[in-house]
């Protein structure tokens, strides 16, 4: 296995890329991160993936976070309209005939809007993980799950919903709490490097611009997202994977299971938070094996 790390042009900027191959001679995996504005660093975590399966396994960086973050890009690039043209750019670029999808999160809803809007050739599957297919259920969700919280913190998320001030320290331990509960592992030295990494600023602003300042209520570019009705326009196989402790929560993925008329199936894995491919790693990458192996098999592939 080799671990390369490339620059793609896009627009009058560069898109980060880091794939790991391998000789294995399988379809590929394209991992498409959440935020918007994360990055691909938590992917790393997948890198166990490539190895086990020998498939060459491909992450980046979107525009304006990450190793792709520039100072000089203007707002308004940062959106869904550019992401979905810089992934279109970067599959060109790669030159693979054929991949596999894994969309995490906000990665999901990209992929999703992506394989239904542009109906690309060449995607063998799509692997749609702790995502969601609409704002607007996210959020009524995301208020449900609130309330599993203590009452103090219950009552920082309510005034500030309300005052749409989110800087009091009050709100910051609630959303420290619901992240604990339903969403990551708290930052320790303990966690593996790509977990520990410093993010640059302009990851947030992309992040604001495009659902806002709070997890649980959009009101950015997004809160309009809703392709519920129009899931069962994806061809191609699809995977469906979540946790059972997630904010991405069952009713969501059911939601989007019930919704595809595709090949389908569903793992939901035991309590795994939001960030399923840490809290479940082996069974993770497992479900997302047999996927693959399932697809190369119906293809006469190996």
């Amino acid at each position: 296995m080799e671990i390369q790390e490339r620059f793609v042009d896009f627009l009058s900027y560069k898109t980060y890329c880091r794939i790991v191959l391998s000789d294995g001679g399988k379809v590929p995996l394209l991992l498409v991160h959440g935020g918007p504005g994360s990055g691909h660093d938590s992917f790393e975590l997948l890198d166990d993936l490539a190895y086990q399966d020998e498939r060459t396994v491909i992450m980046y960086d979107q525009l304006g976070c990450g190793r792709s973050s520039d100072e000089s890009i203007p707002d308004e690039l940062l959106c869904e309209k550019t992401w979905t043209m810089e992934l279109e750019n970067l599959l060109k670029n790669l030159g693979f005939p054929e991949v596999y999808l894994l969309g995490h999160s906000w990665g999901g809803m990209l992929v999703m809007s992506y394989l239904i809007e542009r109906r690309p050739s060449g995607i063998r599957g799509a692997i749609l993980s702790s995502t969601l297919p609409s704002a607007k259920l996210w959020e009524e969700e995301a208020k449900r799950l609130v309330g599993y919280l203590g009452e103090a913190d219950r009552k920082a998320v309510k005034e500030a919903l309300e005052s749409k001030d989110f800087s009091s320290l009050e709100f910051e331990n609630a959303v420290a709490h619901y992240s604990r509960l339903f969403i990551a592992p708290e930052k320790g030295e303990d966690l593996p490097e790509c977990l520990r990494r410093q993010k640059p600023k302009q990851g947030r602003k992309a992040y604001e611009r495009n659902w806002g300042p709070c997890e649980f209520v959009p009101t950015g570019e997004l809160k309009a997202f809703d392709y519920t009705q129009r899931l069962g326009e994806i061809a191609c196989p699809a995977l469906v994977i979540s946790g059972t402790d997630d904010e991405s929560t069952p009713l969501i993925n059911k939601t989007i299971y019930d919704a595809l008329s595709c090949p389908k199936s569903w793992s939901l894995l035991s309590g795994a938070r939001h960030m399923t491919y840490f809290d479940r790693k082996e069974e993770y990458i497992k479900a997302v094996m047999e996927f693959m192996k399932r697809e190369d098999d119906r293809h006469g592939q190996r």
